[in-house]
């Protein structure tokens, strides 16, 4: 009889261990995509309109920590991450795993308001450090919120429309939270076409380099260009990059575009240069992102390039943004330090929207700093903006850093740079990205 017994309990065991299997993720001990869609489902029968909310979130800067530290170390941040989102979760709301590197939060809510407040407060919590492995590892999160805001939703279409919101927040830029509506759909498909696209553009070199005058403002000479990827599509025009990068990024071809647009822009100058233009002894500033810093073919590619056009490494600038070199400060630093030996310049970009610190400015064998324009448009008119310049000015000379103003669009702007003591500066008011014939043509005039 008490073996019959203990078969018994052993059986509710196993049946247990099962159903917890089926219904969790292992890594994480979440709920996973099969509970989340059946929460969904019994959440949604006899519901108010309104009443139920899903979030859903990708972490944006996931797969370069794979890349560089291994997974190991990403398994290491998605469960903390869980434990994080967890901790700051209410007893009501359903956290699971549903893939990868993405959550989804199942909320109940009385009003979309509420769940919007919600996904904020999630997106805030994502930016913070984690600890892992006695490094501070940054990610950032894109959060897509859908709301049963009408009669008769299903689980499926509401996870349908909460992805195509998170899809939305990625192209905006990502670290962003962005609701439903139907032109998101509509976005979501334009999204996947353009993706399509894309791949076929690369193949046409439709990808290609304008250049954007860089000023010193003591002098007003140029003294540099950066070359900034513009599509040339067949139909749709001439493409920005906030309408193609972003999903280069996701669909892995960034590694490809920013290769191209590298090897084209030294190309152009070589030519400048063999032309003996008057212009073409200014320097390049090329941008990168780290998943490209830390591949071990960019730095060969580098090499092979500079070879190739003859152009030396001192004339090139490697721009970074300051949130994509944090992601993983330790690989970021053994990488910039591999490029700056090849001869090269490094400039943080977009300085002060990420997480500035100075420890990690210090760290990093950079030799300027780029402050973002959303500082830049408010000088002479936004005492806090003026307040912030002058701040990171005074930093950047403090750490003997050149600073560089993004952005300048007024003569009152420039006017309050040069106060501000700013070294150099770039924007609409010295001239536009243009392609290489209009440069030329450009500069003979000036």
């Amino acid at each position: 009889a008490i073996t019959h017994i203990e078969d018994v309990t052993e059986q509710r065991h196993s049946a247990e261990a099962l159903q917890w299997a089926a219904t969790h993720d292992e890594l994480t001990g979440l709920p996973n995509r099969t509970m989340a869609m059946a929460t969904v489902g019994e959440r949604l029968k006899g519901s108010a309109i309104g009443a139920v909310a899903l979030l859903f979130i990708d972490l944006d800067n996931f797969k370069v920590v794979n890349d560089s530290l291994g997974h190991g170390i990403g398994d290491e941040l998605l469960r903390a991450m869980a434990r994080r989102l967890r901790a700051i979760g209410r007893s009501s709301d359903l956290l699971a795993r549903f893939g990868g590197d993405e959550f989804v939060i199942v909320v109940d809510a009385t009003a979309g308001h509420d769940a919007m407040a919600i996904a904020e407060r999630t997106r805030a919590a994502i930016n913070q450090p984690l600890q892992i492995d006695g490094s501070d590892l940054y990610v950032s999160g894109s959060v897509g919120v859908a709301v049963n805001d009408r009669a008769g939703v299903t689980a499926d279409e509401l996870f349908r429309d909460a992805d195509a919101a998170m899809y939305r927040a990625k192209a905006r830029g990502r670290n962003c939270v962005e609701r439903f509506a139907v032109q998101t759909r509509q976005s979501s498909v334009m999204a996947l076409r353009t993706a399509s696209e894309l791949r076929s553009g690369m193949v046409r070199s439709e990808i290609v380099p304008y250049f954007q005058p860089i000023v010193e403002l003591s002098t007003g000479q140029v003294v540099g260009f950066e070359a900034l990827a513009r599509w040339l599509h067949p139909e749709r025009g001439l493409l920005t990059p906030d309408q193609f990068l972003p999903l280069a990024e996701e669909t892995g071809l960034i590694g490809e575009v920013g290769a191209a647009v590298l090897r084209d822009s030294l190309a152009q100058f070589a030519r400048w240069r063999d032309g003996a233009l008057s212009f073409a002894d200014a320097a390049l500033s090329v941008n990168v992102g780290t998943r490209q810093i830390v591949d071990p073919g960019f730095l060969r590619l580098l090499r092979e390039t500079l070879t190739e056009t003859g152009i030396e490494a001192d004339s090139l600038w490697l721009e970074i943004t300051e949130s994509a070199l944090l992601a993983d400060v330790k690989a970021s630093t053994v990488a910039l330090r591999r490029l700056r030996n090849l001869g090269l310049h490094l400039a943080v970009d977009d300085f002060g929207t990420g997480f500035s610190s100075l420890t990690y400015l210090k760290r990093f064998p950079v030799e300027a700093i780029k402050i973002d324009r959303s500082f830049v448009r408010g000088l002479g008119i936004d005492a806090e903006d003026s307040t912030i310049v002058e701040a990171v000015v005074n930093l950047g000379h403090s750490l003997n850093l050149s600073v560089v103003a993004e952005g300048v669009e007024t003569p009152l702007q420039l006017g309050r740079l040069r106060e501000l003591g700013c070294d150099r500066g770039q924007g609409y008011l010295f001239g536009r990205p243009r392609p290489a014939g209009i440069v030329e043509v450009e500069r003979a005039e000036a």
